[in-house]
């Protein structure tokens, strides 16, 4: 396996990146302006909340993914008969898996407060 193989997964993670951080505005946004009724909107702040902090989980392990990509880029280039690189990149996957399985939870219970946030 080359050291650049680690790094040729980064612009998929650097699209990931920026979709979630499009997310986290918009959501920041979206509770701005339910605050100006929070009496009103009280349950509904309090669940996208709650989104947010799941959102920014999600953009945490993205940038560590990110991080261990290019670690283990570094180390094959630099010791090319270790096999720390195979370590770090699954690590990496595995890492990128749970940031995508938070966003697909963010996206389903999405909505669920948008149906609730229409109701009220």
């Amino acid at each position: 396996m080359e050291w650049y193989l680690p790094i040729t997964i980064l612009p998929a993670v650097a699209l990931l990146i920026l979709s979630t951080s499009n997310q986290m505005i918009n959501l920041n946004e979206e509770l701005v302006n339910l605050e100006k009724e929070k009496d009103r909107y009280d349950e509904i702040i309090h669940l996208k909340l709650n989104q947010l902090k799941r959102l920014s989980i999600a953009i945490a392990m993205q940038y560590v993914s990110v991080l261990i990509f290019l670690f283990a880029g570094i180390v094959k280039a630099a010791i090319p008969e270790v096999h720390l690189m195979q370590t770090l990149l699954l690590i990496g996957v595995v890492v990128l898996a749970i940031s995508i399985i938070l966003l697909c939870i963010y996206a389903i219970k999405g909505v669920t407060i948008r149906q609730r946030h229409l109701r009220v």
